[in-house]
């Protein structure tokens, strides 16, 4: 299983998910407690950075509904529909990428029996969108400029 995660995860913090992977597996199914650094600073933009499309848009619904809840006037229920499945998602953000890895490598070997073919489906399955980063970096820095530059420009 271990050259199977290797494949599917690439090179993007590999040794991290493989150690993590190794001691999820040790302590059996279900979901396991830990911390997820990426996953709180980033929330659904982690989960769409690592392929995890389903859990992106359920933070896109969260984040929808709280706004409801803020603009019904309930700030204090619109944080807490916000903050407690975020830190819930950052606790368990690991386990579930494992789960999702585990789902796509069982998917994959029942439709791929040759071993190159399934390494190299899984190779292509897995790894990162790398177009995530560049979005989502990309668009405050562009926002940054277009509040320093657009006033700059309206004056003249």
């Amino acid at each position: 299983m271990q050259n199977l995660y290797e494949t599917i995860l690439g090179d993007k913090n590999r040794i991290y998910y493989l150690t993590k992977f190794e001691q999820f597996d040790r302590l059996g199914s279900g979901l396991k407690a830990s911390w997820n650094w990426p996953a709180f600073l980033c929330g659904g933009v982690w989960a769409l950075y690592r392929k995890m499309y389903g859990w992106f848009f359920a933070f896109l619904g969260i984040i929808f509904l709280s706004n409801i809840f803020e603009k019904a006037g309930s700030p204090g229920l619109s944080a807490i529909v916000l903050f407690v499945p975020w830190i819930a998602f950052t606790i368990y953000a690991d386990s579930l990428y494992h789960n999702n890895i585990k789902k796509k490598i069982a998917a994959a070997q029942l439709t791929v029996k040759d071993e190159p073919k399934l390494l190299e489906y899984l190779r292509y399955k897995g790894g990162v969108q790398t177009w995530v980063i560049w979005v989502f970096g990309g668009l405050p820095v562009i926002g940054i400029l277009a509040a320093i530059l657009i006033p700059m420009f309206a004056r003249h």
